[in-house]
């Protein structure tokens, strides 16, 4: 059993590193390179730092330990559309081309592309379609695209990821309330077990269903009493055999 923090700073240090840890479990599933999670990572904060022009650039300067110059690249950056660089993009409809023709060892995919010498960054890019679902791994070491998938690049995209943040800022509130402020009203439990697939789903749909209205009826009476303080609740039921190693 590992020690309990000694000191404010240690208790942040591992909070920031345990939420860091299904950051780290995605870019492994999706074989990202290290370099490319660092830019996530510094965009990120850098993201969080400047969001809504809250902080100066020159603290911003500050708190990174970076140049201005540093930071103002950062800002055109993220203004340039950082998060879907063309290039790879382009790579990744190029390499989807390729694989309608049938299917290809990394090393095959990389001179279909015209790009013999990225054969590691082509076999990158394999595994994370087959992470995502959008190509098969062969036992030979060839990668087939998986014709049965339903993209998950649909027109709603950008309300999926809106939620996504709002379901994470609920777990990140919880956190601190639970490590900063024990005081305040706040909930957290994990409950892992075992069930029938048909089960799971139909046991969901009842849970969100209840979860709505205990939070309606809450809010109702909140408001009639006046003193309403603003909560967030998250639901979360999924099965963990997707985080399993490779």
């Amino acid at each position: 059993m590992s020690p309990k923090p000694t000191t404010v700073l240690e208790l942040q240090r591992r909070l920031v590193f345990s939420l860091l840890r299904p950051v780290a479990r995605l870019s492994r599933l999706f074989r990202l390179p290290l370099s490319t999670l660092e830019d996530l990572c510094r965009l990120a904060y850098f993201e969080e730092l400047r969001r809504g022009g809250a902080t100066p650039q020159a603290e911003v300067a500050r708190i990174f330990g970076r140049s201005l110059r540093t930071v103002g690249q950062l800002e055109r950056e993220y203004r340039d559309n950082f998060l879907a660089p063309e290039r790879e993009i382009e790579r990744t409809r190029r390499l989807e081309d390729a694989l309608e023709a049938g299917p290809l060892t990394p090393a095959d995919a990389a001179r279909a592309l015209g790009e013999p010498d990225a054969a590691d960054e082509i076999r990158g890019v394999l595994e994370g379609l087959a992470a995502a679902g959008r190509a098969e791994r062969h036992a030979d070491g060839r990668f087939a695209l998986n014709h049965a998938f339903a993209s998950l690049v649909r027109e709603d995209l950008t309300a999926r990821i809106d939620g996504l943040n709002h379901q994470l800022d609920v777990v990140t509130a919880a956190i601190l309330t639970r490590f900063f402020d024990e005081r305040a009203p706040m909930i957290a439990r994990t409950l892992s077990f075992v069930a029938d697939p048909a089960v799971v789903e139909a046991l969901g749909q009842k849970l969100a269903k209840e979860l709505r209205a205990a939070c309606g009826d809450a809010e109702d009476a909140a408001l009639e009493n006046g003193h309403p303080k603003r909560y967030g609740a998250t639901l979360a039921l999924a099965p963990m055999d997707v985080l399993k190693e490779d």
